[in-house]
């Protein structure tokens, strides 16, 4: 019964706002009819270009740990060994497989889930070896993890990627600049349709 209540009143709120949506594009379309010198000026207002550079240089740094790894490699290794032993003894020891298979068969398919939780026991047992196996050496003799260290550290830098996206892309508006009673009678017509849409929905 709430539930019910609560989609009916998200709904109403839903078209409330597309209602206001609709008169917005109303206006906006009369403004490109009969005054779109008018939404030329506001759209040059309106479109100033935030370049994400700035931020993107902070995001495209390294924070090297290493010293700090290595200066206590002993608690970092311990740290380790006991997660690591945890993780061991919760799925080799305490994991009860019958009971999740009860609490989860009603959201997923018997065979898949029973599937899934072979999968994720035997993952999660070989994860725990690897990191005891980890732990260990960064215990006792941490200098032998530095060549694989090096190899996998190598740094992957975002700046070709996000340059990509920082470019403005002002294609529609010269499209709308270049056609814009046309667009503007589309937009019209559009949000007029869906506000008596939505007004007899609403009703």
């Amino acid at each position: 019964m709430h539930a019910n209540s609560f989609v009916t009143l998200l709904w109403r709120d839903l078209t409330i706002f597309l209602l206001f949506g609709a008169l917005l594009g109303v206006l906006l379309g009369l403004i490109l009819v009969f005054r779109p010198q008018l939404l030329e000026r506001l759209n040059h207002v309106a479109n100033r270009w935030v370049s994400t550079r700035y931020m993107n240089r902070w995001l495209d740094r390294s924070i090297s740990i290493e010293r700090w790894f290595y200066r206590n490699h002993r608690a970092a290794g311990l740290a380790i060994m006991l997660g690591a032993t945890y993780i061991l003894v919760y799925f080799g020891m305490l994991f009860d497989k019958a009971y999740m298979l009860q609490h989860l068969s009603g959201k997923i398919p018997d065979r898949m889930l029973d599937g899934l939780l072979d999968a994720l026991v035997l993952c999660a047992l070989m994860g725990g070896m690897f990191a005891l196996l980890a732990g260990l050496l960064i215990w006792l003799r941490p200098s032998l993890l530095r060549g694989m260290e090096k190899e996998a550290n190598q740094w992957v830098s975002l700046r070709r990627a996000t340059k990509i996206l920082d470019v403005p892309h002002d294609q529609v508006d010269l499209f709308v600049a270049r056609h814009a009673q046309r667009v503007g009678w589309l937009l019209l017509l559009g949000s007029i349709y869906l506000f008596f849409i939505l007004l007899r929905s609403l009703i």
